[in-house]
């Protein structure tokens, strides 16, 4: 029995008009699905399969493509029966705003700060590429490490680390679509003596890096991790394109 099988492409939306499109470029026998990508679409990719071109669409995998220096193009294994089956490929828009369970390490890989980030906004910053967006929100957080009382290099991540300054618990920062990376920082209010969050990698779920108080004797910190609590928005959803009429065929 053949297995017929259809590819499809996704178009993307940022800032409400559809940017280059993925292109799937090859189906081998074994299942090896291949697709080229625009360069404002680096990040997160869902792969995903249905019985039929019209769908109804299931999530199939979700690939990552984090090596922004090599090709843009991207391999993944898909699961083939004997059951007709068809395969589109839809890039997974970085979307911050939600609650985040937070993890703060030192250096040592120690666990030493726990709680919640929450952004509440995302507006476009720029539409040329990097598209970028500014976002809002807050934080609440503490401290969750050994009994110390030497707790001044965590910086204002901790409520007994607050300034007298009217920037509270908020906190700002950037979210760049092209290479699915978000930046916080707060105090918002201050340019030093704030926590940076950097190196960040924004997932479906997940958002990771390293954290770092800029002082004036030098900067401290760790790495950081946090698992989305609320799901993503609807904020400017990924459009898919048709099936394309291009076929492969497996035995």
């Amino acid at each position: 029995m053949k297995q017929t099988l259809l590819l499809g492409t996704a178009a993307v939306l940022v800032a409400a008009a559809a940017v280059a499109q993925l292109h799937i470029t090859s189906l081998t026998r074994n299942g090896e699905l291949a697709w080229t990508n625009p360069p404002v679409a680096r990040g997160f990719y869902n792969i995903e399969s249905a019985d039929a071109p019209v769908g109804p669409w299931r999530s199939s995998s979700t690939v990552a493509d984090l090596d922004w220096s090599s090709s843009n193009r991207l391999i993944a294994q898909v699961p083939l029966t004997n059951a007709q089956a068809y395969y589109r490929v839809a890039w997974e828009r970085p979307d911050p705003v939600g609650v985040w369970d937070y993890r703060g390490y030192d250096s040592a890989g120690t666990l030493v700060v726990t709680g919640q980030l929450a952004i509440g906004s995302m507006t476009l910053q720029s539409s040329n590429p990097p598209v970028v967006y500014n976002v809002r929100g807050s934080w609440n957080l503490g401290y969750a490490g050994p009994s110390t009382n030497q707790l001044w290099w965590l910086g204002p991540q901790i409520p007994q680390n607050m300034l007298p300054t009217p920037g509270g618990t908020n906190l700002g920062g950037t979210v760049e679509l092209h290479n699915a990376t978000l930046r916080l920082v707060w105090p918002t209010n201050i340019y030093d003596i704030n926590i940076q969050l950097l190196n960040t990698l924004l997932g479906p779920n997940t958002y990771t890096g390293i954290w770092v108080y800029a002082t004036w004797v030098g900067p401290q910190g760790g790495p950081f991790g946090a698992t989305r609590v609320t799901p993503p928005t609807d904020f400017n959803p990924t459009l898919l394109s048709e099936p394309k009429s291009e076929r492969g065929e497996t035995p």
